[in-house]
């Protein structure tokens, strides 16, 4: 009668330990860091705004945004990272479709369906990028909800249970007397492979990452530069912009961030780690990718400064624990870069 009760209680304590194993995420001891020293293909994308070089003519109706090739070396057991860029390799990407005189500000890169994707954050066309000149319009977004006629703000693009997620800057759009006027950048879209959108408010999501960062309303945070991780099952942000006051043209110049966020899924484990130390404001996260072979436990990012009318870009790497590991490093020329992706 003892061996039975034994064997029973040892039978329901294995099933129990199954099903918390199946429930859980993937430990991390079952990826394996890639610590050896290699190369790694990048490509940037540029967002050129209301820049007069956006256009390949001043009278012309021809947009353009620029890509440009690099590597990432890879030693010393993933302790030391260095960057170069080919500057032979920049080419432009044009259209002729625009919105009021603007387009091709593009925002990130995402490989989905066989096709590496950029977003126009002015007109909300979804773009593949070829390897030639020419943009090709993907799939349309609009703004909120779905039910606008204006194109989505996407400024970031992850891949999330076999789908594309896009997202704009989470945060709520006021008027000068600081009232309410938009909350269309509080949704993110989902999208299949077939093409097929879904809008989804985010609202509570972006309240939950401003509030642990100590950001709440009418404080903000702005995201450009957000990505589901499968291996963590965690969401990481790297916020643009961190503010506890109300927004400013002016200030916002210089609310960059030192700050990297993650959460589960549920939103109930949120985690703030800071970066270094802030030493240059006027610099916020614009994009960033897992370095592949680390476990999705390295990140290379891209800053872009845009201050009293001047335009930089750096990029620059740290771990998931906020350890630096590249210093920002500048990209030639006064443009600024918005998305980033290992070919």
């Amino acid at each position: 009668m003892w061996c039975l009760s034994f064997l029973l209680a040892a039978i329901l304590c294995l099933a129990e330990i199954l099903q918390e194993a199946r429930a859980s995420p993937l430990p991390m001891g079952e990826c394996t860091v890639d610590a050896s020293d290699r190369t790694l293909n990048i490509i940037a994308i540029t967002d050129m705004d209301m820049d007069k070089e956006s256009r390949t003519s001043p009278e012309g109706y021809t947009w353009r945004a620029l890509t440009r090739k690099g590597q990432l070396f890879v030693k010393d057991e993933l302790a030391k990272l260095e960057v170069t860029w080919d500057l032979s390799s920049d080419q432009n990407l044009t259209t002729h479709l625009n919105m009021k005189g603007r387009a091709m500000e593009m925002s990130d890169l995402v490989k989905f369906n066989g096709h590496l994707l950029s977003p126009d954050d002015k007109t909300g066309m979804i773009f593949e990028i070829e390897d030639k000149k020419v943009a090709i319009p993907w799939l349309f977004l609009n703004s909120g909800p779905g039910n606008t006629t204006s194109g989505m703000k996407a400024e970031w693009m992850t891949l999330k249970d076999d789908q594309l997620y896009v997202g704009g800057h989470g945060m709520a759009y006021r008027n000068k007397k600081g009232e309410i006027f938009s909350t269309d950048a509080m949704w993110i879209k989902i999208i299949s492979h077939d093409g097929v959108v879904k809008s989804v408010d985010w609202t509570d999501v972006y309240d939950k990452i401003a509030q642990a960062a100590g950001a709440t309303s009418p404080g903000y945070l702005t995201h450009e530069a957000v990505q589901w991780s499968e291996i963590h099952k965690r969401w990481f942000f790297l916020p643009r912009k961190y503010s506890t006051e109300i927004y400013n043209d002016e200030l916002d110049e210089i609310r960059g961030t030192n700050l990297l966020i993650t959460a589960d899924e549920s939103m109930g484990d949120i985690q703030v780690v800071k970066i270094g130390e802030l030493t240059h404001p006027d610099r916020g996260y614009s994009a960033f990718d897992f370095v592949p072979g680390t476990c999705d436990g390295v990140i290379l990012a891209l800053k872009s400064m845009e201050h009293g009318g001047s335009t930089e870009s750096y990029i620059t790497a740290l771990d998931t624990d906020g350890k630096v590991l590249l210093e920002d490093q500048r990209l030639d020329g006064d443009l600024k870069f918005e998305g980033l992706y290992f070919l």
